[in-house]
């Protein structure tokens, strides 16, 4: 034991072996839990975009294009925010990992660690509207960001050979809107007795709506449903709404004149 202190110590003086100063253990220690830190909250922001684009989708249009519901809703999936988040989950753990209390954890708990932080701190993001102000400031700077990477609420709905239609109303009559749709084209939406509008739409010249229905041709749409383009689509799908307004108003038609 001895003649390895005497080995060890002759090494460190050969060699010139100095302690580091006590600041770059505390740069490196505190440095881990700041990166880790960082990870957490562009995950957060990830999830609350995430999450702020699922709100405004209407969960229940498959109804009306004869699919499951458990496909229709996988098609929905930000899958481009998903797969952010897990490189965001990933590099957390191999941070956490580093630190000097990281052996200690097994990765279940790290990562149910990195999950709960990502999801509270997001949802908390997401109630204050940050959600909404990251995506607008996305779509607005960053090309191709929106309807062309993902299904968003402007995607949702400018599908009219689907059956899907949004846009501003331009000219309204007894049986018949004229609306300017999302990418500018002019649309004529033929209105009859079977169409139903539900009761908190508002319609009047410059009003946001969108519209289920049928392609009749290049310009012309026949509507069998209007929804308000306000709101968070999960809500505006539910059956109960749509039951209680076509009671409460008596059909299609009555509503629409109502207006």
């Amino acid at each position: 034991m001895q003649d390895l202190i005497k080995e060890t110590i002759a090494k460190i003086k050969d060699q010139g072996i100095t302690p580091d100063p006590r600041w770059k253990y505390l740069v490196k220690k505190y440095g881990m839990w700041a990166v880790f830190g960082v990870i957490i909250l562009f995950g957060a922001i990830s999830f609350s975009i995430a999450f702020d684009l699922l709100s405004q989708l209407d969960w229940d249009l498959y109804r009306f294009t004869h699919q499951s519901s458990v496909l229709y809703s996988l098609s929905l999936l930000p899958y481009f925010w998903i797969v952010i988040i897990g490189v965001l989950l990933i590099l957390a753990y191999f941070d956490l990992r580093r630190t000097e209390t990281g052996y200690k954890y097994g990765w279940l708990k790290m990562a149910l660690a990195s999950i709960g932080g990502i999801i509270a701190i997001g949802f908390v993001f997401f109630l204050i509207g940050l959600g909404v102000k990251f995506n607008a400031f996305l779509v607005k700077d960053i090309p191709y960001y929106g309807k062309h990477m993902m299904m968003n609420k402007e995607a949702q709905w400018s599908n009219s050979d689907s059956g899907f239609m949004a846009g501003s109303v331009t000219t309204i009559s007894s049986n018949r809107l004229e609306i300017t749709d999302l990418d500018g084209k002019k649309w004529n939406v033929i209105l009859d007795e079977k169409t139903f509008i539900r009761p908190v739409v508002n319609l009047e010249k410059g009003e946001m709506i969108k519209i289920i229905g049928l392609r009749k041709d290049v310009n012309n749409f026949e509507a069998l449903e209007i929804r308000p383009w306000m709101g968070q689509g999960m809500m505006n799908g539910s059956g109960a709404g749509r039951s209680n307004g076509m009671m409460n108003n008596g059909g299609g038609r009555g509503m629409m004149n109502g207006n």
